[in-house]
């Protein structure tokens, strides 16, 4: 993953409510997969460490959940598995099983999409500058204007 798409990422978790953040790292976990799709056969190292990355992610998922809801033990056994096949691709050194675990993160990140429609949450990080971007008048870039409150939370 590029260092561009890791600001993009680290832009939208500043204005993402829990659901939001969910689903940001539905997207992370993808692009990692990808990632090591990409690198596979090429760069072992790289390959490597994308399932890593994408492993970190998953276990931050399962960490998170709030087991006193029954969909919570479903979705851990869910994550348990994406767990056990990543490790299993990364000891075994193959990446035939990647494109079916995106497909899985993919159905999973759009139950989350759909349900992020219906929550109306603030976001979770407070004091944090709007970032609002559009085209400008140049003729094929895209520029990004921040707007920032002057009282970003620090009184006297």
């Amino acid at each position: 993953m590029t260092k561009e798409r890791l600001k993009d990422y680290a832009v939208k978790v500043t204005q993402a409510n829990r659901v939001e953040l969910i689903v940001i790292m539905y997207d992370v976990a993808i692009e990692y997969i990808e990632d090591s799709i990409a690198c596979y056969g090429k760069n072992t190292e790289e390959f490597r460490l994308g399932i890593k990355r994408a492993r970190s992610i998953i276990s931050e998922l399962s960490a998170s959940l709030d087991m006193q809801y029954e969909i919570s033990g479903q979705l851990l056994q869910v994550y348990m598995f994406l767990n056990r096949a990543l490790l299993q691709c990364d000891i075994r050194n193959e990446a035939v099983i990647l494109p079916r675990l995106t497909a899985m993160l993919e159905n999973l990140k759009s139950s989350f999409v759909e349900l992020s429609k219906t929550v109306e949450e603030a976001p979770v990080m407070e004091n944090t500058q709007q970032v609002y971007a559009g085209l400008t008048y140049s003729k094929s870039s895209l520029n990004e204007n921040m707007y920032s409150d002057s009282n970003r939370g620090f009184t006297v």
